[in-house]
């Protein structure tokens, strides 16, 4: 029997002795003043102390705990250890569903207080509010990058996978004559156990993701139809150098309606530094000799012996970061193949004036009457330039004359070859100044524009060949 039911019981006997004793006062008729006062005293004594007695009772009985999670009030319960058991059963609960270890980040505390039994806080209504205002945290690896949290995952054996992961490619792409000689991260990499809250946990793809890029979410474009890399460049205030970095899987000239381009170049969050043993050959460029000839003339030059590209083989150490070269140091280095020096033979000999000079001027004055193209549904192979009969028509450069007289539709005319493969003709003459076989320089007067053969008014008719073919004259006179 509890302490507040003997209490009880001790009332009750007490009350049924009172109401006998003033029972026996009325029966009995005592006359005794003073023995009368003394019951009276005694019965008063009874009363209080049963009073007293009543009190203890209640304040027995409404006896309880108001429940503190951290700073919030969650309940009001009798006996502590009903919502200690109950952050018992939260905790298991949790460890369950998440399987790590949960560490609750808040304090359970209690204080005295006095309720009625509907005050009370239920055992459910208690889970619920504790629940309501629980952030817990998780017992994790915490990867750190020169001192900066970077993420967490459930065990280090997770974190440790990821820091392989990021070496992997770049392992992996090392080429037949290559041999990793190391391997390492060069920024100070740290994996910590420490309690995080829970939603700053990640799963190990987007912690590596979140490495590779340097970001949580890599912005992206969604090509329409007719855009290029040029104009998304325009639209994002980008260079399209940087897009095309961002986008090496993509061929910037071919994008089509629906692809996904990024907008930002993806930055590793880790350097992975890579030293690799590499043997390969490589050329070894060969001199130019020049020896002179004073038969040749100045601007005449001929290969005496051909030059040949030697050969070395390297060993070297080559120093990558994220596949980038950054440092070759050669180690080891052998000519296998000597190179041959080019001789080139060089006149000396000045040049006549009449050798070509390679470019050609405008031989007579005047204006264009006539371009190079079709005219009246025919090829014109020359440019037309008109001007008054007599006027002076120069060489257009240094040659030889190898035709010089009456040439049908052309009327008189001279043709000069050049030498170089160039030949030039001078057309509708009214004089000729030069034979066949004469040598002309640049600029030498050699026939006067007239009008002879097919023509419509004085002019000259120019045409300039090469290798045979009609060029256009206006490309190369000046």
């Amino acid at each position: 029997m509890d302490e507040p039911n003997r209490l009880e019981l001790k009332i009750i006997v007490a009350k049924e002795r009172i109401a006998n004793l003033i029972n026996d006062i009325k029966n009995h008729k005592l006359k005794n003043i003073n023995l009368k006062n003394s019951l009276i005293g005694f019965m008063l004594l009874v009363i209080v102390g049963l009073g007293i007695t009543g009190y203890k009772i209640n304040e027995i009985r409404t006896r309880a705990f108001d429940v503190y999670f951290g700073n919030n009030k969650v309940g009001t319960i009798r006996q502590q250890e009903e919502a200690l058991d109950i952050l018992d059963n939260l905790k298991a609960d949790l460890s369950s569903t998440y399987n790590v270890d949960v560490v609750i980040n808040k304090d359970i505390k209690f204080e005295q207080t006095h309720v009625k039994d509907d005050l009370i806080t239920s055992s459910v209504q208690l889970r619920e509010n504790m629940k309501s205002k629980m952030s817990f945290l998780v017992s994790g690896y915490v990867l750190l990058v020169n001192n900066q949290e970077i993420g967490a995952l459930k065990t280090e054996k997770e974190v440790k996978n990821i820091i392989e992961k990021i070496k992997e490619p770049y392992i992996s792409k090392v080429e037949e004559n290559s041999k990793i000689k190391e391997v390492k991260i060069l920024e100070d990499v740290q994996i910590v156990k420490k309690d995080v809250l829970l939603n700053k946990m990640k799963s190990s793809e987007e912690l590596l993701k979140y490495i590779e890029t340097g970001s949580e979410e890599i912005k992206t474009h969604m090509v329409e139809v007719g855009e290029s890399l040029w104009t998304i460049a325009k639209i994002y205030n980008m260079s399209v150098d940087d897009l095309i970095a961002a986008n090496q899987d993509k061929n910037p000239e071919k994008l089509y309606p629906g692809d996904e381009i990024k907008l930002v170049v993806p930055k590793s969050m880790l350097t992975v530094a890579t030293i690799e043993e590499v043997e390969y050959t490589e050329n070894i460029n060969y001199d130019v000799k020049i020896e002179y000839n004073e038969k040749m003339y100045k601007n005449e030059k001929k290969v005496k012996v051909e030059g040949a590209k030697g050969k070395n083989q390297i060993l070297a150490n080559v120093i990558k970061h994220n596949g980038v070269l950054v440092e070759k140091e050669i180690i080891k280095e052998e000519i296998v193949e000597k190179p041959i020096d080019e001789v080139v033979v060089r006149g000396t000999k000045e040049v006549p004036k009449t050798v070509a000079t390679g470019s050609f001027l405008m031989p007579t004055r005047g204006s264009i009457s006539s371009r190079y193209g079709m005219r009246n549904g025919r090829m014109h192979k020359g440019l037309d330039i008109a001007a008054k009969v007599g006027t002076p028509i120069k060489a257009a450069d240094g040659g030889k004359v190898v035709f010089s007289g009456y040439k049908g539709n052309f009327g008189y005319m001279v043709e000069v070859d050049h030498g170089n493969g160039y030949k030039t003709r001078y057309a509708h003459c009214s004089k000729l100044l030069v034979k066949v076989g004469d040598k002309v320089y640049k600029g030498q007067h050699i026939a006067n524009v007239g009008n002879t053969g097919r023509s419509t008014g004085p002019h000259l008719h120019l045409e300039i060949l090469k290798n045979g073919t009609n060029q256009n004259p206006i490309k190369y006179v000046n």
